[in-house]
């Protein structure tokens, strides 16, 4: 990573502390720093496995990008499915048997998850996980905007800061992508 791509991702990440964190002062951001360092660490784990998801794409030997991405696409759903109902199984088997009842509820949005993640894997087979991940921060900004048109849930003048250094961080990262 290049600097301005380094200071592009901290840009973009501050943006996501903002959002992350309930109240306006400094002394609220650090009392409510359990949750955002919890979303911190959860994004320390994604960035892993973004990075595992690209060398296992990039390691795969036939096949073009889109072909390459699909696969490892599959191959994590199916890991995850599968510890998961492991999981379940163990823990909470009624969780298990009450899915099966809603399954027609939960195809749409398996389907759209599933969806979504294709974009996310043909990303890792095109470029770094870190230029993916900071470019895909605009996730954030697009569920604010749908629950402030669909669920009516007012946008905060926090909530607008913190979208403004996410774009912010965002630009700087699509302007250290081009030469000068």
């Amino acid at each position: 990573l290049t600097p301005a791509k380094m200071v592009a991702i901290v840009v973009a990440t501050a943006g996501v502390v903002i959002l992350s964190t309930k109240s306006e002062t400094t002394r609220g951001m650090l009392r409510d720093w359990g949750p955002a360092a919890t979303g911190l660490l959860a994004g320390l784990l994604f960035g892993v496995a973004a990075i595992g998801f690209r060398g296992g794409i990039l390691n795969l030997a036939d096949g073009g990008f889109l072909i390459r991405a699909s696969t490892i696409l599959v191959l994590s759903l199916a890991l995850q499915s599968a510890m998961l109902l492991a999981w379940l199984a163990v823990f909470d088997r009624r969780a298990v048997t009450a899915s099966f009842g809603v399954w027609r509820t939960s195809l749409l949005a398996g389907f759209l998850g599933a969806f979504a993640s294709q974009f996310w894997f043909i990303g890792f087979s095109l470029t770094t996980a870190a230029n993916v991940r900071t470019l895909a921060l605009v996730e954030v900004i697009m569920a604010l905007g749908v629950s402030a048109y669909v669920l009516r849930q007012p946008v905060t003048r926090r909530q607008k800061v913190g979208m403004a250094v996410i774009v912010l961080g965002v630009g700087l990262l699509l302007s250290a992508q081009r030469p000068l």
